[in-house]
C-alpha cells in the first residue's frame, strides 16, 4: 500500500489549477471587453468596402432562421437560410480562395481558382468545374462568410439609409468596430443590418441582420476562429483523390427555362418597363429570363414561368401552406418569411406564372403583380 504525501497532494493540487487556468484561458480572452474605437461610420464603411483583398483563414459559424417551406431541389438552400451552418475558409485574394463547409456526412468544398469554380460534394463523390461567372446561381455557404456577406448587405445601402457607430465587440479575438446600417425603405423587411470589423483594415469578422418587427436578429455570422494571415497557395488549389475525376459544367443558362427575356419577340415575354413604382435595371448582364426591378433592400426579381414550371412551383408552395391571395383578377400564391417573400402570380397568358421575389413586403409585391397583368391587358408598351 502506498502512501500520498501531503507534499505530493500539493504538487497534484498545484498541477490540476494549471491545467484548469490553461483550459480557460481561450473563453477568457474571448471575454475580455474590446477596446473601443474612434474610426467614424463613414469611414468604417469605406475601409469595409475596400476589404476585398484582404486575406484571412479561419472557422465562421452562421445561424439562420428564416423559416423556409421544405421546396423540393432546394432542400441545400433550405438548410443554409433555416439552420447553422459551419465553414472553414481559406481567402488568399477574390480569385483564389476555398471554403469547406462541414454536413452530415462529410464536407462540401467550393474553391475558387481565378475565373473558375470548383465544387465538391462528398455525398456524391462528385467534383465539378464551372469556368467563367455564374451571373445567376443559387445561394451557397461561402455566401454567409462574414467578409462576403458585409460587403454585399453595406453595398446595397442607398442615400436614404442612415450610418452609425455601435459599441466594439471582441470577436474572434479582434477588437472589432461595430456599424449599423438603418434601412429606410418601408418596403423591404430588412430593418438594420449590423457589421463589427476591424477598424485598422476593414476585414469584418461578425454580420447580423434584423428584419422588422423581429425582436431578434434573423441571420447571424460570426468568425470563431481568424487569422489574418495568407493562406498557401495548396490549400485553395483542387487536389481530388485518386479515382475523382472533375466533370465540366457551363454557367446555368436560363434562357428557355424562364418565359422571358425583354426582346419583345412573339415567342416571349416582353419585361414591363416598370412594376409597382420601381424602374427595371437593365445594366446587369448575363440575366436571361429575369428582371431585377428598384434597388437596395427593396429590389424585388420578375421571372415569367412557363407552363410546367410554373405548375410545380405552385403546387411546391401550396403544399408548403402558401397564403393564397387574390391579385386583380388572377389568382396568386404567397410564401412569406421574416425576410423573403415570394408571389406566384398565375395567369391566362399563353400559361404562364410570374414568380416575384425579394426582401419586401407582400403589398409591393402584390401591386407588381397587378402591374403585371395591367400590362398583359393593353400588350407591350
Amino acid at each position: 500500500m502506498s502512501v500520498v504525501t501531503p507534499q505530493a497532494c500539493w504538487r497534484w493540487a498545484v498541477v490540476a489549477a494549471a491545467v484548469v487556468v490553461l483550459a480557460a484561458l481561450p473563453p477568457a480572452v474571448a471575454a475580455l471587453p474590446a477596446g473601443g474605437s474612434a474610426i467614424s461610420a463613414q469611414a468604417l464603411r469605406a475601409r469595409i468596402m475596400a476589404s476585398a483583398r484582404l486575406p484571412y483563414q479561419g472557422y465562421a459559424e452562421s445561424t439562420a432562421g428564416l423559416a423556409l417551406p421544405a421546396l423540393p431541389a432546394l432542400q441545400s438552400v433550405v438548410r443554409l437560410l433555416d439552420g447553422t451552418t459551419d465553414q472553414y475558409a481559406w481567402y488568399r485574394s477574390p480569385g483564389h480562395w476555398r471554403s469547406e463547409q462541414l454536413t452530415a456526412v462529410g464536407e462540401d468544398d467550393v474553391y475558387q481558382v481565378g475565373p473558375a469554380t470548383y465544387q465538391w460534394i462528398y455525398a456524391y463523390s462528385l467534383f465539378t468545374r464551372t469556368a467563367g461567372p455564374q451571373p445567376v446561381r443559387l445561394p451557397r455557404a461561402p455566401d454567409l462568410l462574414p467578409p462576403a456577406l458585409a460587403r454585399r448587405l453595406l453595398g446595397l445601402a442607398t442615400a436614404a439609409d442612415h450610418f452609425s457607430r455601435l459599441p466594439s465587440a471582441r470577436v474572434a479575438g479582434v477588437d472589432a468596430a461595430g456599424l449599423r446600417l438603418t434601412v429606410a425603405s418601408r418596403a423591404t423587411t430588412v430593418s438594420a443590418v449590423d457589421v463589427w470589423a476591424d477598424p485598422a483594415d476593414g476585414l469584418p469578422v461578425k454580420v447580423q441582420i434584423s428584419a422588422r418587427g423581429a425582436a431578434q436578429p434573423i441571420l447571424t455570422t460570426s468568425f470563431l476562429q481568424l487569422s489574418q494571415s495568407r493562406p498557401a497557395m495548396g490549400a485553395v488549389i483542387p487536389h481530388p483523390a485518386p479515382g475523382i475525376s472533375i466533370a465540366d459544367t457551363q454557367p446555368a443558362v436560363l434562357r428557355g427555362v424562364l418565359g422571358g427575356d425583354g426582346d419583345g419577340d412573339g415567342d416571349r415575354t416582353p419585361f414591363p418597363a416598370q412594376l409597382a413604382g420601381l424602374r427595371r435595371d437593365t445594366t446587369r448582364a448575363g440575366l436571361f429570363g429575369l428582371a431585377p426591378y428598384g434597388s437596395g433592400f427593396s429590389e424585388i426579381i420578375m421571372a415569367p414561368l412557363p407552363y410546367r414550371a410554373g405548375a410545380e412551383a405552385v403546387s411546391a408552395a401550396t403544399a408548403a401552406s402558401a397564403t393564397a391571395v387574390p391579385v386583380g383578377p388572377a389568382s396568386g400564391v404567397l410564401v412569406r418569411t421574416p425576410l423573403l417573400t415570394v408571389l406566384l402570380v398565375v395567369t391566362q397568358f399563353r400559361h404562364r406564372t410570374f414568380l416575384l421575389t425579394g426582401a419586401v413586403t407582400p403589398a409591393l409585391l402584390e401591386r407588381a403583380g397587378v402591374d403585371i397583368l395591367a400590362r398583359l391587358a393593353v400588350g407591350p408598351r
